[in-house]
This record gives structure tokens, sequence and C-alpha cells, in this order.
């Protein structure tokens, strides 16, 4: 039997244990989280192209690009939203209320692109400012507070637009949303801007490190000297931003203010998330997986286009899709609560 004094000898190395190297089903599902968006997303194309042969052109993928531009701004506010454990069903509505304020003041008002650009930002903040406050104040669940403003929104921008689409935008608005520099759109170009900025803000400050505490455990970050209220309604103020910048390259590039033309983003958005690895529950989620299931719900909907399906069946699709991606994530969550016991053990 060794002694007391050979025991304590012993390197401090020696003496630590070592990590438990992953198992293989570990390592699976650790790749799967990682890379399961991009693999999605590729097979989305795949089986499209397999369908229709003309589909994988420049051409067809630049579109795409263009369409989810939009989808994937959305879906970055939406994002941070569901990061901190809430969500917004009103990215959609407040987008056309936000493009109808600035078809307002240019088209009716006849004041200044720059201007009215400004105020289709403001009007969407607003949105995500009233939300917030009302969630974090009034304590009720994100879900029935962002369904209200939903209707709210839309009879706003029925209401200031008389039902009808406004057009007249100046000439060089139509740049914004049809333009390129160097031949890369420049929507596409806006989307990177705003992913880069985003990520900072996801990485670098406090809105985005508090957001992920939040949505961890809003107890246990109150406890940690959060003020978790306040942050609440920077982050539906923030998603608010983002939902007023891309009403103006939508603006763009239909040429006119559209009051019923957002009805419908928000269940893109969601999906876009849910698709991009973010978990319902919160707490986790990554920019590039919500831009690239952006992509892959305009990929599915420039599809279903390309191959004639009415868009009543698109809805269906698209229902659909957002009901899978709700149960994978579901599924997911599951499977690494299973590996965490494991672990234990």
């Amino acid at each position: 039997m060794k002694s007391k004094v050979e025991i304590e000898s012993k390197p401090e190395t020696e003496l630590i244990r070592a990590p438990t190297p992953l198992t293989y089903q570990e390592r699976v599902w650790a790749q799967l989280s990682r890379f399961g968006p991009a693999i999605m997303l590729l097979a989305v194309v795949a089986a499209i192209s397999i369908a229709h042969p003309d589909f994988l052109t420049v051409s067809n993928m630049m579109t795409i690009g263009l369409q989810a531009a939009v989808r994937a701004m959305l879906a970055i506010g939406e994002l941070l939203v569901i990061i901190s454990g809430g969500i917004d069903l009103s990215v959609g509505t407040s987008m056309s209320l936000a493009m109808v304020a600035m078809g307002l003041y240019i088209i009716n008002g006849h004041g200044s692109m720059q201007i009215g650009m400004l105020i289709a930002v403001a009007t969407g903040a607003l949105v995500g400012l009233v939300n917030g406050t009302l969630i974090a104040v009034l304590e009720l669940p994100p879900f029935i507070i962002t369904l209200g403003m939903l209707g709210i929104a839309q009879g706003f921008a029925l209401t200031f637009s008389n039902g009808f689409s406004m057009y007249g935008f100046p000439k060089d608005f139509e740049v914004v949303g049809g333009g390129q520099i160097l031949g890369v759109p420049i929507p596409i170009i806006i989307l990177a801007s705003v992913g880069l900025a985003a990520s900072f803000v996801f990485r670098e400050t406090k809105l985005g490190r508090y957001a992920y505490a939040i949505g961890g455990s809003e107890e246990a970050a109150r406890r940690a000297g959060i003020p978790v209220r306040r942050f609440k309604i920077a982050i539906y103020s923030f998603c608010g931003v983002l939902v007023g910048i891309a009403s103006i390259v939508l603006a763009s590039r239909i040429n006119s203010a559209h009051p019923g033309i957002g009805l419908g983003y928000e269940l893109d958005a969601i999906a876009a998330v849910v698709i991009g690895g973010a978990s319902l529950m919160g707490g986790r989620g990554k920019i590039s997986g919500a831009i690239i299931g952006a992509l892959t719900m305009s990929a599915i909907r420039f599809g279903l286009n390309v191959m004639s399906v009415t868009p009543f069946i698109q809805q269906i699709v698209i229902g659909v899709i957002l009901i899978i991606a709700v149960y994978l994530d579901r599924v997911r969550i599951l499977a690494e609560a299973n590996l965490d016991r494991l672990r234990a053990k």
C-alpha cells in the first residue's frame, strides 16, 4: 500500500483527471449541429435541381440571393429576439408599416429620399420599442403582445395608405434594391453589412451577450445583476431597426410601398432562424445560420415558383416546413439533454 508521502509527491498533472473523450454519437451530433443548416440548403438546391434541371443557373442563384436579402435581415433581428427567449410575430406587418410611412413622406409629402429612409428605420424601431416595453412592463408572453402588434401594424399600414399601393418613388431610389457595385447587387451588400454589424453586436456588446444570458435563464440573469427589462426593450428595438432597413430594400425592389406585402414574412423569418440552428427555447443561435436559413426558405419559394406551384399550395408547404423545423429543434434539445445525462454518468 502506497504511503501518503508517495501519493502527495506525484506530479499535479497525474492527479488531474483527463477529459472524457467525445463518443462517436456526440461527435456526429456536434457536426450535424454545426453544418446541418448548410447541408439542408444544399439538399434543397439538389432536390429542386433534380425536379427542374434548368434551376441551377447563375441567374437563378442571384435571384435567390436577392430574395433572401430581405428575409435574412428580418431573420437576424428575429434571431436576437429568439436568443433572448422571446419571439416577434409582427416583423412582417411592421415592415409594411415602415414602408408606408416612408411612402407617405417621400411620395405624398414630396420629402427627401434620405429622410424618408430614416423614417422607415425609425418606424420599425418604434414598433420594436413598443413591443419590448409592453413585454417587459406587463410581463405578458411575447407571443401575445407581438400577435396583437401584427394586427395593429397591419391596420395602421392599410389605414394610412387607404388600402392601396403607393407609387412614385424617385428614380434614384430604385438603385437601393436594383443597383450593383462591381457586379454585386446592392441588397446583398446591404445584407453583408448588416450581418457584420450584427455579428459585432452579438459578440462584443452587452446587448448580444445579455440576450444569450436572458435566453439561457432569465432568473439567473436577473440574479446576476442584468437589467432584464431594459435589455428586453433594447432587443426588440434592435429587431425593429432591421425591420426598417428591410422595408427600404423591399420597397426599392418593388418600386412601391405596399401595405399588405409584409404579411407572412414573419413565418419565413422564424423558420429561417430555426432552420439555421437557433433554439426556440432561447440561449442559442448564430447569424450565419439565420442567413443560411433565409437562403433555404428563398430557394424553396423560388423552386416552387419555377415548378409552377400555386401560391396557395406554397403557403401549405411553408407551414409544413415551419412545423418540421420546430420539431427538429425539439429533437435537438432532447438529444443534447440525453448526451448531457450520459456525460454526467
